[in-house]
């Protein structure tokens, strides 16, 4: 088999926006993080050792033998990241149920349906912020090691939502993809030359080199409209509940 280098990315870094208002404090704090000199995280639970992570998908110490990354998405704080090795989604909708407004805390949940086994845990995440939460039927709290299936899973230092995960499948929230979104990035993935797919380090930004949310993670209906909070004139299909299961609706439809 061959020797498939794994994705090697620089330490985190917060990308605060021109309009940041943070406490500098706060800033001070992410600077000593960056030099080393933060350890707070260093007792907390490790599972390396745990059978449920060599298992899609998280898949720890298995093969990349033909793995190539083509997107990496990553909570708000960078300590949990995953890989994906396809290109699209199997579907991509949008979820205006209130579950999903409530967990995301947000109008409604964009999600990208991938099978399991197109997924890993990236290389440079740490396992031990991986939070689980099991949010349909008997609710089991937010814990450290897996809940029953579904679940939820998250970063538990950020608490930023990273998929729901089924028995082979997982629904992922592309807002938290890595891709480029102002002109400034743009110029900088020249610069880097970042040329394709699954190379060292790549996020899947560098290989596309534009600006703008990819066309391959666009949402391609709507579910669970008659529920939602704000009308969205996108002219995508519109199902009062699931897609098929239920009857389509007008934009403007009560």
């Amino acid at each position: 088999m061959s020797d498939v280098p794994g994705t090697v990315r620089p330490a985190t870094k917060r990308v605060r926006s021109e309009q940041d208002h943070s406490k500098a404090s706060t800033k001070a704090a992410e600077a000593s993080r960056e030099n080393g000199s933060d350890h707070e995280d260093a007792n907390e639970d490790k599972h390396e050792d745990d059978d449920w992570l060599k298992e899609p998908p998280f898949s720890v110490g298995k093969s990349k033998d033909g793995w190539e990354t083509k997107w990496r998405e990553s909570c708000w704080c960078g300590k949990v990241a995953f890989v994906y090795n396809a290109e699209k989604p199997l579907q991509s909708k949008i979820c205006h149920c209130e579950d999903c407004q409530r967990l995301h805390g947000a109008p409604y949940q964009h999600s990208c349906i991938f099978k399991k086994d197109m997924v890993r845990l990236d290389d440079d995440a740490s396992s031990k912020w991986l939070g689980f939460l099991s949010a349909h039927g008997e609710v089991h709290p937010l814990s450290s090691t897996p809940t029953p299936l579904p679940r939820k899973v998250s970063c538990r230092a950020c608490g930023s939502p990273l998929f729901d995960e089924g028995r082979n499948m997982i629904m992922a929230f592309p807002p938290a993809f890595e891709w480029i979104r102002t002109h400034k990035e743009v110029e900088q993935a020249k610069k880097e030359d970042k040329g394709h797919h699954g190379s060292e380090g790549d996020s899947g930004k560098g290989a596309r080199k534009q600006q703008g949310f990819p066309d391959e993670l666009k949402a391609q209906c709507h579910i669970f409209y008659e529920r939602r909070c704000v009308d969205i004139k996108d002219g995508l299909p519109k199902w009062r509940g699931h897609k098929e299961d239920s009857e389509l609706m007008g934009e403007d439809e009560k």
